[in-house]
């Protein structure tokens, strides 16, 4: 096993996100003194502790910014869900930290060197600070983390773990590191163990004679001796994305880059899943403290980030901001399996087919609302009137029904036409002349039967239609136009 733990140190400052200016020196507060500087405020002075006195006195350019602890959590969650593309093995480490065990991806990467690589420059993409440590244990890779270690310079070039170097690394941090007690933080300074290669160099039953047994038990989580077992990390069960606009944004094409980050990161979690939205659900908050709720409704065979957008921006085109947004959350509720396709090895040209038809069929929606739409049903029927309704999207229901041979016209009357008849022949706007008949339908014997002859007929200008002789009643009907 090996494992990889990034921790992120600013965790609390950039889950704010464009709310804090990055070139200004700022800090997180809680119960009046700073928990969190950036490293500009560093640079002037300020330390994580110091009244919020103190730091205007020494700093008073300072921009303060009260902890949020739910968007924290919020955030290390969805730093988690980035994770989860390399490992499926992620585990929440603490408030700021990830333990991802990498050995098993090694193959699917080519190497730990590759693998490695990519998964920081997904985070650095964004300004993400990290720190790291590897380790055979979450719990030295946990430690080594706060020391900032270079990882690369832990593996060797096959990718197996360099233990000398890490054990030196390990053996360098101080003994206060260690997930235990103040007691036994104080008993090892009386004892004059301060760093940890001291006490990972004490006999064991030193250990277990000398100390409690919750840290004889971290001693054995950090060497491997027992087994350091963490809750995994799982995608939940709806998608919440949010993105803070600083400033506010008043006209709605400033909003596109916010609204694809969104996107974006909706895409990741629906391929981790193995689901689609049926809908996105959107709430923007605006900078007098009001807030909007609107929903961009879905009919989607497949996740495709560019086409959606285009959806949203047509859908924001057509709506009136009542203000300047202040930022941008995205839910995503009713989720659906995605249902699984053969790859063509070239284009498919049915497939892309489909997919243009369901964006368009979005895009109406969008524009004449959810009932101006009408999809037609397919019936298992003998009569032609019967085998399609018009029916709301939300009843639809894709049916395989068997195609006939014989030919169908595309336009069919609302209502049967009856037709005048002279000297055996049926009238429209002229002498019909029959060109290809009869077709036989014989049916609903059980309720009302039907038995008809259609035929395919052209009239004085040349154009196609298909009518029919009731065998019954002997008369003539327009049942319907050939395009």
């Amino acid at each position: 096993m090996l494992y990889l733990c990034l921790r992120f140190p600013q965790l609390g400052l950039e889950a704010l996100g464009n709310s804090v200016d990055r070139e200004q020196p700022s800090a997180l507060l809680e119960n009046g003194r700073l928990r969190l500087c950036n490293r500009i405020a560093e640079q002037r002075g300020l330390s994580p502790g110091i009244s919020t006195g103190q730091a205007q006195a020494l700093c008073p350019e300072l921009h303060c910014h009260p902890r949020d602890v739910l968007r924290e959590q919020h955030y290390l969650q969805r730093l988690a869900l980035w994770a989860y593309r390399f490992s499926d093995d992620v585990c929440l480490s603490g408030e700021d930290a990830l333990i991802i065990e990498i050995s098993r991806s090694r193959r699917l990467f080519g190497s730990i060197q590759r693998l490695h690589r990519r998964l920081l420059a997904a985070y650095q993409r964004h300004n993400i600070t990290v720190q790291e440590g590897l380790g055979p244990t979450p719990l030295c890779a946990e430690l080594l983390s706060l020391k900032g270690i270079t990882v690369a310079a832990l593996l060797a070039d096959d990718g197996s773990l360099q233990r000398p170097a890490m054990k030196r690394q390990l053996a360098s941090l101080p003994c206060q590191v260690l997930p235990t007690s103040s007691k036994t933080h104080k008993a090892l300074h009386s004892m004059g163990l301060r760093h940890l290669g001291e006490v990972l160099a004490l006999p064991r039953k030193t250990l277990l004679s000398g100390f409690e047994p919750a840290f004889c038990d971290a001693i054995d989580r950090l060497t491997g001796r027992s087994e350091d077992v963490r809750p995994r990390f799982l995608p939940g069960e709806r998608f919440v994305g949010e993105r803070t606009l600083p400033g506010g944004v008043q006209h709605s094409e400033q909003l596109r880059p916010a609204i694809d980050e969104l996107l974006q990161e909706l895409a990741i979690y629906l391929r981790l899943r193995q689901t689609l939205p049926q809908s996105l659900n959107w709430r923007f908050h605006y900078l007098d403290g009001q807030h909007e709720d609107w929903q961009t409704p879905l009919s989607l065979s497949h996740f495709e980030r560019p086409a959606l957008l285009a959806l949203v921006m047509l859908q924001l085109d057509g709506r009136r901001l009542p203000g300047a947004v202040e930022s941008i959350e995205l839910h995503c509720h009713q989720l659906t399996a995605l249902q699984p396709r053969c790859e063509q090895l070239f284009s498919d040209a049915e497939q892309e087919q489909r997919n243009a038809q369901q964006m368009l069929f979005n895009k109406l929606r969008l524009r004449v609302g959810e009932h101006g739409i009408r999809r037609l049903q397919q019936r298992e029927d003998w009569l032609p009137e019967y085998q399609g309704v018009a029916c709301p999207q939300s009843a639809y229901r894709h049916s395989k029904i068997a195609a006939t041979v014989a030919l169908r016209p595309a336009v069919l009357l609302a209502e049967l036409q009856p037709l005048p008849v002279q000297e055996g022949l049926p009238l429209w706007q002229g002498r019909l002349e029959l060109l290809q008949g009869p077709e036989r339908i014989d049916s609903h014997w059980w309720q009302q039967r039907q038995a008809r002859d259609y035929y395919i007929a052209r009239h004085e200008q040349q154009g196609l239609c298909w009518v029919f002789k009731d065998c019954l009643s002997q008369q003539w009907y327009l049942h319907g136009f050939f395009s």
